[in-house]
């Protein structure tokens, strides 16, 4: 079976849009703008949720997307990712290597050393896809002489490409918050991939109100996965609070005691 080049996760959870429907009819707020308003906030946590982020991010505060240290972690992991399943060698040797083995195995005293020397970015992708786990990380090889070789040069060639993509699965989810009216407040590096990225968000207007479905998809959302109960929750408090400070305001705007 083919393996999906991407994880896609929609947040369109029935009970955070059942408590965010009876919180705005509870405070008697304008209905479809406030679920607008927090579906741009969820997809916003998202965001900043979704790795990479050199500092988990704080729950109660933060309204940025990013950092140049969050990327730069994501950067570091990508090499690291793919060390595991490379082996880069100079690039004199690995052409020695790959004419002696005539593209095959590569033996020192009847024991192989490689599998083989890779000589092009297409079969490095090839093996990459292959020996990528579900979390779209890579997974280790266990023994050392089954990771292929490759030339030094065509290696950072390689990590370079896959690192140009860092920030994608966060600006998917930026991309959906600006679906809602939310602003592009992140790293440029990021707001960099919001034309290729996939994310989007709409309301959708059901029989007992409205509803804010956000959708992303890109490598690196499995990492979200589990974290969406908490971000759910954690919205859903904000925006009660929110509401609340806000009526203490308008009742004693009004004249009226709050106590």
């Amino acid at each position: 079976m083919p393996r999906r080049k991407y994880k896609e996760i929609g947040i369109d959870d029935s009970v955070f849009q059942e408590r965010v429907v009876k919180l705005a009819r509870k405070f008697k707020v304008d209905e479809k703008q406030f679920i607008k308003d927090q579906s741009r906030l969820l997809a916003r946590d998202a965001a900043r949720f979704t790795p990479p982020f050199a500092q988990f991010p704080d729950w109660h505060k933060g309204r940025h997307v990013g950092t140049k240290a969050d990327l730069e972690m994501g950067e570091y992991a990508v090499d690291w990712d793919l060390r595991r399943i490379f082996a880069p060698i100079s690039d004199k040797k690995a052409w020695d290597e790959f004419r002696k083995s005539k593209g095959g195995p590569v033996y020192r005293y009847n024991t192989i050393k490689a599998p083989g020397v890779i000589t092009d970015a297409f079969k490095m992708h090839q093996w990459h896809r292959d020996h990528k786990r579900r979390d779209g990380r890579t997974k280790k090889i266990k023994n050392r002489n089954g990771i292929p070789w490759v030339p030094e040069s065509l290696f950072y060639e390689y990590v370079k490409s896959q690192q140009a993509s860092v920030g994608m699965a966060k600006a998917s989810f930026l991309k959906a918050s600006m679906a809602f009216g939310g602003k592009s407040s992140a790293t440029p590096k990021i707001k960099r991939h919001l034309a290729r990225t996939s994310g989007s968000g709409n309301l959708v207007k059901t029989g007992k109100g409205y509803d804010g479905h956000i959708r992303a998809s890109a490598e690196g959302l499995y990492h979200l996965i589990r974290l969406l109960p908490h971000l759910r929750r954690n919205r859903t408090k904000k925006a009660e609070k929110r509401l609340e400070i806000l009526a203490k305001k308008a009742v004693k705007s009004s004249g009226f005691k709050t106590r």
